[in-house]
């Protein structure tokens, strides 16, 4: 009886739950091993005409190309942003990092010019951010020198332009996977855009509540609202422009031709269901206190990822990447209502580290993100002819999703190794959290 209670219990905790589900969610996307074929079998025989277009790209990758990935990888993601971080710490050490990264993605563009096919989106992406590496270098020879003072506007310029970099790094990824892949070229360019948008931008929310969480802590707190009041505010915009767009709303004929299909009428409304959504949550907590959080958000993702996994599409394989999409999102609903419980009952003490529960929703928004834009119709065309089953994708999304997650916080880690942790200030939040934190002074203690 005793191992069946601890069983329970263990069971019982938010992390367990939410990787039981999205264990679950992967188990059910790949089916049943002993059904007729495997998951991309039955899927084959109902492919469209278009379908035969996606595949692995006829021309192999040249060694100029490969040395083109691999200097602008250690220039872009390992040089210039570790070279940023050194900066923004004060570090005396970061115009070596900030030239050598300058130097070696130069070279990276070179021989990207020798491959060729220098004539598309991303060859054209690259002079603009070869533009930004040169203008970025000088401004931090110029801060270097002692040309121009630090703290003022020329250093704070310069980290924008760090910022914006990293941005627009992640940018010259995705294009460069869009053009090798062949995506977003064959009639379906809307769909193609509105995945890796809407997709990018659950990423970038998942990175910036990681970087806010760990560098800010209870400073977050101090916008003296919830932070569901700016998640609510951003839910009722995307909502609002989804309920017009989706259908071409004011570019509607009128026709008998012009009907509405089931996806329309999907889409649609759960633009709708995220406006009032967000509406709800706007008001419920523009004069909350902000330790006052609402699950509202969190409502709202549950719903859509329910839809999204009795979301029927014509290909099987479509059904079970959208399958994945929504189980991702109902994780991440749950467990940010099992976060939002838990630290409003003051069942986890204040603490200047996040507690380890609350990496989950951290995690689920980057993958929701990471599986809406592997969603989208030309990926999964492409995924059928490469024989590719859902299995296989889906745990290829999450390595990447572990390795995004990995990567930022080593940066944030790189940031307190060279600058030290920020100062603790849960102290301001009332005689009650001090007591309580002079009870116990143990990061890592559950009360």
């Amino acid at each position: 009886m005793s191992l069946i209670h601890g069983l329970s219990a263990w069971l019982r905790r938010p992390a367990v739950m939410a990787a039981v589900i999205l264990m679950a969610a992967v188990a059910s996307a790949h089916g049943d091993d002993d059904s007729e074929g495997m998951a991309h079998m039955p899927m084959a025989a109902a492919l469209p005409d278009d379908a035969p277009a996606y595949r692995w790209p006829d021309e192999p990758m040249g060694w100029a190309l490969k040395a083109h990935l691999a200097l602008c990888l250690v220039a872009y993601v390992v040089l210039l942003p570790v070279g940023l971080v050194m900066e923004t710490a004060r570090n005396k050490y970061q115009a070596l990092f900030q030239l050598g990264g300058a130097l070696i993605g130069i070279l990276g563009f070179v021989f990207g010019w020798v491959h060729g096919h220098v004539h598309n989106t991303y060859a054209r992406f690259g002079w603009f951010m070869l533009c930004l590496l040169v203008l970025q270098t000088a401004i931090n020879a110029s801060l270097t020198l002692g040309v121009a003072k630090r703290g003022g506007r020329v250093q704070l310029s310069y980290r924008v332009l760090g910022g914006l970099q990293l941005l627009f790094t992640y940018m010259a990824m995705v294009l460069g996977v869009i053009r090798y892949l062949n995506l977003c070229s064959q009639g379906h360019l809307g769909q193609c855009i509105s995945h890796f948008v809407r997709g990018s931008a659950l990423m970038a929310g998942a990175v910036c509540i990681l970087v806010g969480m760990r560098l800010f802590g209870a400073l977050m707190l101090e916008l003296r609202r919830p932070i569901e009041l700016y998640v609510s505010i951003i839910m009722m915009t995307v909502g609002l422009i989804g309920t017009f767009t989706e259908h071409n709303f004011f570019q509607s004929s009128g026709e008998a031709d012009d009907v509405w299909s089931h996806k329309d009428l999907q889409h649609t409304f759960i633009g709708v269901s995220w406006f009032a959504g967000g509406l709800l949550g706007v008001l419920m907590t523009w004069h909350s206190h902000p330790r006052s959080r609402t699950p509202i958000p969190s409502i709202i993702f549950i719903a859509t990822g329910v839809a999204m996994i009795i979301h029927q599409q014509d290909l099987a394989m479509s059904s079970h990447a959208h399958f994945l999409f929504g189980a991702s999102l109902v994780s991440l609903g749950l467990s940010t209502i099992c976060e939002i419980t838990l630290l409003a009952s003051g069942f986890v003490k204040d603490r200047d580290e996040p507690a380890p529960f609350q990496y989950l929703s951290v995690f689920f928004m980057c993958a929701s993100g990471m599986f809406l834009m592997g969603s989208n119709r030309d990926m999964v065309l492409f995924l059928i002819n490469s024989h590719v089953d859902v299995a296989t994708y889906a745990l290829i999304l999450l390595s990447f999703c572990f390795a995004i997650v990995f990567y930022v916080y080593l940066l944030v880690d790189l940031y307190f190794a060279l600058a030290g942790p920020p100062p603790a200030r849960y102290h301001a939040l009332g005689e009650s959290a001090a007591s309580e934190r002079s009870l116990d002074c143990s990061p890592s203690t559950f009360v």
